[in-house]
């Protein structure tokens, strides 16, 4: 028996939150670290310690159930990216914030390694995200088929500018307000009665 509509709002307004928060962050991201922005700029980095690794956690949520090699794939690709992109606001963020804080000048080699850094483990976290995206997609299609593809449009769109512009405004923010209508209109998808599936890839 389908689920009363009521109870498929929550799972699709829950997984939009995370992004909806990261873009309402992003309108007040510094756009770059300096003495006047650094105590903003640290704070702000450290707040977004849990939201970041989320977006992770919606793929995950959007493969429950499934199983077989690609989502398996999926899921593996998300588990990278939430490993490595968290890096960007510890090292990139925090850590330089609080270097700067304590004095440290800010064209100082400290500084500039931590973002060199922090940087080269985020790329390998956004890889992991563009992948995980598109392996989710691949994996939901032979149940949801065109249904997803606006969904899938606003996801993709939404990774893609997210690996370019981290949450910095105009299109940082722009890329999570698109990951979150994503991540809403795949899981109101996701909801609807199954097709029949191979035995090999099936939804329990």
């Amino acid at each position: 028996m389908r689920p009363p509509r009521s109870l498929l709002y929550w799972p699709v307004l829950g997984i939009a939150l995370a992004p909806l928060l990261m873009a309402l962050l992003g309108l007040t991201h510094p756009t770059d670290l300096t003495t006047s922005t650094v105590h903003h700029w640290t704070r702000l980095h450290l707040w977004l310690i849990p939201l970041f690794p989320l977006i992770g956690v919606n793929l995950w949520w959007l493969l429950s159930d499934l199983r077989g090699w690609l989502p398996w794939a999926a899921r593996l690709g998300a588990f990278v990216y939430g490993v490595y992109y968290p890096a960007v606001d510890l090292l990139a963020g925090v850590a330089t914030g609080r270097l700067l804080s304590s004095g440290v000048d800010r064209d100082a080699p400290a500084i500039s390694t931590l973002f060199q850094q922090g940087n080269a483990l985020g790329d390998i976290g956004n890889m992991g995200l563009l992948l995980s995206c598109v392996l989710t997609i691949a994996a939901l299609w032979p149940l949801r088929g065109r249904a997803l593809l606006p969904g899938a449009g606003c996801l993709l769109l939404g990774a893609w500018l997210f690996t370019e512009n981290h949450i910095y405004r105009p299109w940082g923010v722009l890329a999570m307000l698109l990951l979150a209508v994503g991540f809403a209109a795949l899981m109101w998808v996701r909801q609807r009665p199954a097709k029949q599936a191979n035995p090999e890839y099936r939804v329990n």
